[in-house]
């Protein structure tokens, strides 16, 4: 049961952060509303409690994974593509576990990819 609510959580996260990246950026450049938005003070405390948070998300990540190269790449993702990386390992994470996996084997036990 909660593999299947967590399939279902990590699914409508990524269809919608795609979903509405694809409208944002149908509607404005990203680099042009950096550029409007750089002197705003509310962008840069956006910015950094996003980012505190994906630092949070990767220290869990970093738990779970023994791979360095997993560690590196999903990095390089997180700062990349936000929470899009998060929703796709969420999902990569949920499909590995077995049917009858407790929310708190989703969180606590690791993977066994070796290093």
């Amino acid at each position: 049961m909660i593999r299947k609510l967590l399939l279902v959580f990590f699914s409508l996260m990524l269809a919608t952060m795609i979903i509405i990246c694809f409208y944002a950026g149908s509607k404005q450049n990203m680099f042009e509303y950096f550029n409007e938005h750089i002197s705003d003070p509310w962008f840069f405390a956006t910015i950094l409690d996003c980012y505190w948070g994906f630092l949070i998300f990767y220290g869990w990540l970093i738990y779970q994974e023994k791979s360095w190269m997993i560690r590196i790449l999903s990095l390089v993702a997180i700062c990349s593509l936000g929470n899009i990386a998060v929703a796709l390992y969420g999902l990569f994470r949920t499909i590995r576990l077995p049917a009858n996996a407790s929310f708190e084997d989703f969180l606590l036990i690791r993977n066994n990819t070796k290093q």
